[in-house]
């Protein structure tokens, strides 16, 4: 990531900014294009971001949007709903995937039995980060960590992270 923000940060100096930034989501490696998406939308709030990939799992749209993104589209959209999501992004709306929206309400309200800790936790988890890696993140202890993984799983009705990775992202 470190250098696709490099290159970025290059051309907001030279004062060259798109309308529009499409990026796709990378679990592995340094960064994620969640990490990318979040540094964006901190530093360019107004910049309108568009995640197009081929993760479409209902827990990584959430995260997407979380992070900043304007719009979440597949790989597998037609280029008429790309082009759709495009036009609402640029006229300042937030736009998901048709397809998604009905799994993403589903969604929202099975984790709405989560706390707000619960969330950010799943949601770390679901970009893939060990526990050890998410108690650096927060700050906490690793035994804190597993103690709310283990609630998320009884939440979740899943027995282990693979389930939930699979289930929800």
């Amino acid at each position: 990531m470190s250098q696709t923000f490099e290159d970025f940060e290059d051309f907001a100096n030279e004062g060259k900014l798109p309308d529009i930034i499409i990026s796709e989501l990378n679990f592995y490696g340094e960064g994620t294009g969640f990490d990318f998406v979040k540094k964006l939308h901190e530093l360019y709030p107004q910049q309108k971001i568009i995640v197009y990939s081929m993760f479409f799992a209902p827990g990584i749209v959430e995260n997407a949007i979380q992070y900043g993104a304007n719009g979440y589209i597949s790989k597998n959209a037609s280029s008429d709903e790309l082009l759709l999501c495009m036009e609402k992004v640029l006229q300042g709306e937030q736009y998901i995937e048709n397809e998604f929206v009905p799994i993403l309400e589903k969604f929202n309200s099975f984790t709405d039995a989560l706390t707000k800790r619960e969330k950010e936790m799943m949601n770390l988890i679901l970009e893939r980060h060990t526990n050890e890696e998410i108690a650096k993140i927060l700050g906490i202890k690793k035994s804190a960590v597993e103690n709310y993984v283990s609630r998320i799983y009884e939440k979740t009705d899943v027995k282990d992270r693979l389930e939930l990775i699979e289930r929800f992202g």
